[in-house]
């Protein structure tokens, strides 16, 4: 087999005023200038990490914006990075009111028929939430892709656990209303921060989307239904046999706030750390330090500031005064 491309991908999408809805991690609504800012500045260090360590992939931005609106430090990091900015349109935007939160997050399925056409069949892609920092290279998780097919992130939910507004049971429910059929074993709920697919895994979720897409629209109001893009991954997965679950050796989703932090002594070592809670807090400081020092030469003093500033695999006393401080910050602002 050649070897192919192996592309990494992340991308942000601006909401309009109309279509704005909530993100809890961010702190703002999706048409705020505050909340758009922090986006913007984490790409700095999930480029810069994901770039050191994987010299040979190719790198895309997927954006509404047009490339002459990104702010300059953007396009610094793109040309330091030979990232290129993709500018794709909404398509599969949910009805207006659909939840509360999250509604750009079916952007995923537009940048899969993006990447559809652009894809031989022995590349791979992984499509990687931008509040992540990679720690080493990923041959290892593209030629399992390669072999697999898929490399996905089960979150490993209890069966009956809430998530989003949709449990693993409601989404078996979903499944079987869908497609007439029981699914061969009890749905995974595939986290979408982290998807990794081959380039016939990519077309096949192309092809089964749509007919899920439109089932899913036309559901009663008190039907059990698919809030988000994570929960509709779970049932394309069974639908498509992807049930290889090895991206749990490769990302974790951290938490690291005050109400809930599930990192343990190791996760320091994850190939790639995923960050929600450190958004405007640890990556900050890390897009302001390597803004500082414009590169990343010296890996060993990143990687301790990286776990001092986002709490990896503890959270220490400067860490909760710099936040503190932080915080109080950012509400000043807002």
């Amino acid at each position: 087999m050649l070897q192919g491309t192996d592309y990494i991908a992340t991308w942000f999408y601006r909401e309009s005023h109309d279509e704005a809805s909530f993100y809890p991690q961010a702190g703002g609504r999706g048409d705020s200038a505050l909340l758009h800012s922090v986006y913007m500045q984490i790409q700095v260090p999930f480029f810069t990490t994901f770039r050191h360590y994987n010299s040979r992939a190719e790198l895309l931005f997927f954006t509404n914006l047009p490339a002459e609106e990104l702010p300059p430090v953007l396009l610094a990091l793109f040309r330091r990075t030979a990232t290129k900015v993709v500018t794709l349109p909404y398509r599969n935007k949910p009805p207006k009111g659909w939840y509360k939160a999250w509604m750009n997050q079916f952007y995923l399925y537009d940048i899969l028929v993006e990447m559809e056409r652009r894809m031989q069949p022995s590349d791979t892609l992984l499509v990687c939430d931008a509040d992540c920092l990679c720690r080493t290279p990923l041959d290892d998780l593209f030629r399992e892709v390669r072999t697999d097919g898929s490399s996905l992130y089960d979150m490993e939910y209890p069966y009956e656990y809430p998530i989003n507004g949709t449990s693993r049971k409601q989404m078996d429910a979903v499944y079987e209303a869908c497609y007439g059929l029981s699914p061969s074993v009890p749905l995974c709920y595939y986290g979408g921060e982290f998807v990794a697919l081959r380039t016939d895994a990519v077309a096949g979720i192309n092809r089964e989307f749509p007919p899920l897409w439109k089932f899913n629209f036309t559901l009663p109001a008190d039907a059990p239904r698919l809030h988000e893009e994570a929960h509709m991954l779970g049932l394309l997965a069974e639908r498509l046999h992807l049930r290889q679950a090895t991206a749990n050796r490769y990302v974790k989703r951290m938490w690291t706030n005050r109400y809930f932090n599930n990192v343990r002594p190791g996760d320091e070592r994850m190939p790639v750390w995923h960050l929600p809670s450190e958004k405007k807090l640890g990556l900050y400081y890390l897009y302001r330090m390597l803004e500082r020092q414009g590169d990343f030469s010296d890996e060993a003093r990143f990687w301790r500031k990286a776990g001092e500033y986002c709490g990896i695999p503890h959270i220490g006393l400067k860490k909760k005064t710099k936040d503190l401080l932080t915080t109080l910050q950012n509400k000043f602002k807002a």
